[in-house]
């Protein structure tokens, strides 16, 4: 009887100050083989604002779901053909995200646990008491909202960083940028007066002595000065071009293929511009094969790596001059190569591991430093210098891309981050739970050094 199942079905009212003060309107994918039960969760809904589908079987549900995204699915245990948990599996595979309510009348300890295991959000057992089922509802939707709140206030943070990192750079780039840019006005300014000249050996040219050096003008100087004057705008096309770039937000959930060396290779061009003339950067690769990531974020982290490393090579090297050592040489080391996964018999292959190293000889950092490099807002530098965010930044970027970073340090020697990316991206591994940002990041450097 439907009265078993479901209690206090005269509280439903379509009185909308009944209705909780819930989360915005959202959608929510109603699965029932009882089409009374459904319609009964759903005008509960309604009446909540929120907008619902009814399907009556798993696989239809998953037709709708395929179909159109639905921000949370309530759905019984117990159905033909495909059962709730069947339905959790299937969904989840859909969208890792989806949030997903069971409900059923055979409530126990292992069915609990089952429907956790596979992915479920919240457990409500039959006869539904209205005010549980909205509880339940509310519960996991604010969760999703907190979520939200925080991916936007993430993606906020990490795009504040970019463009602080534009503004230290922005001195090197603005230096950059002013070379070429006087290259050029020079040579403009020297073909003006080149064709003030021209005139009066246009008028006469009879004279060998005027055709000969008209010609040398038109035909040699020129040639020369624009093909130099062309080089300066594409020197400043690829700056402007980088740092345009690099602001961009990109796409934030879309993996593409990249090639690590022009991430790299771009990186590098960025941070150049801010390097003194003591300090070089080295690129070497071993085995190098395109993975799955996204390019503006990887760019991120390098730039912030680089950045880090140039500020402790340039304090290494100040510290080697003040002791009298002008010949010492700041090196900044990039190195990335690719590690075949093992195969293991009767086993799935594991996957390959791109593993980059970014090395430096500058100042290193002390052990009691490493345990909190990743923190946020942890910070070696004085203060107003450095947002304490950038390796935080970095830590977290490299985990959506399903990989790990590490650092190795030793006062007075140097440093050296290592980071290692699935080649096939983060759907390539099974995302492990993110240890606490002190300890687990073993070895760590300067959060902005």
């Amino acid at each position: 009887m439907l009265g078993d199942k479901l209690l206090k079905i005269e509280d439903i009212s379509t009185d909308p100050l009944n209705a909780l003060e819930s989360s915005a309107q959202r959608s929510i994918l109603v699965v029932d083989d009882d089409e009374a039960v459904a319609k009964y969760i759903a005008r509960l809904l309604d009446l909540q604002g929120h907008k619902t589908t009814i399907a009556h079987n798993g696989i239809s549900a998953l037709e709708i779901l395929k179909e159109k995204p639905h921000e949370l699915v309530i759905t019984d245990l117990r159905m033909p053909n495909m059962d709730g948990l069947e339905l959790v599996t299937e969904s989840k595979r859909l969208n890792r995200d989806q949030n997903i309510i069971i409900i059923t009348g055979y409530g126990t300890m292992e069915i609990f646990i089952d429907a956790m295991r596979a992915g479920a959000s919240d457990f409500i057992v039959k006869p539904i008491d209205r005010d549980q089922l909205l509880a339940a509802v509310e519960r996991v939707l604010s969760r999703k909202s907190l979520e939200e709140s925080l991916i936007a206030r993430t993606k906020q943070l990490v795009q504040s960083e970019k463009m602080a990192t534009v503004g230290v750079l922005s001195t090197g780039i603005a230096h950059e940028i002013n070379n070429p840019t006087t290259f050029i006005r020079t040579n403009l300014q020297l073909m003006n007066e080149y064709i003030k000249r021209l005139g009066p050996r246009l008028s006469n040219l009879q004279d060998p002595k005027n055709a000969d050096v008209v010609r040398n003008i038109i035909l040699t100087e020129f040639p020369q000065m624009i093909s130099e004057a062309l080089k300066g705008t594409e020197r400043i096309q690829k700056i402007v071009s980088g740092v345009k770039h690099y602001a961009h937000r990109g796409d934030e959930h879309t993996e593409e293929t990249v090639d690590i060396r022009e991430v790299i290779a771009q990186a590098v061009n960025l941070v150049k511009a801010r390097l003194r003339k003591h300090i070089v950067i080295n690129e070497s690769y071993l085995n190098i094969k395109e993975i799955k990531g996204r390019f503006s974020k990887l760019e991120q982290v390098f730039v912030n790596l680089m950045i880090n490393s140039a500020d402790a090579v340039e304090d290494k090297v100040q510290d080697r001059r003040a002791k009298g050592d002008h010949e010492y040489q700041g090196m900044i080391d990039v190195s990335a190569t690719v590690i075949e996964g093992d195969v293991v018999e009767g086993q799935q292959k594991t996957p390959d591991y791109l593993v980059l190293t970014f090395y430096d000889n500058g100042t290193g950092i002390s052990r009691e430093k490493l345990t909190r490099v990743f923190d946020p807002f942890y910070t070696t530098k004085p203060v107003g210098v450095g947002t304490g965010l950038g390796l935080y930044i970095c830590y977290e970027i490299i985990k959506q891309h399903g990989g790990e970073i590490t650092v190795q340090s030793e006062l007075g020697e140097g440093t050296a981050f290592i980071i290692k990316l699935p080649v096939e991206g983060a759907a390539a591994t099974r995302p492990a739970e993110a240890p606490a940002p002190a300890a687990s990041k073993a070895a760590g450097a300067r959060n902005g050094r």
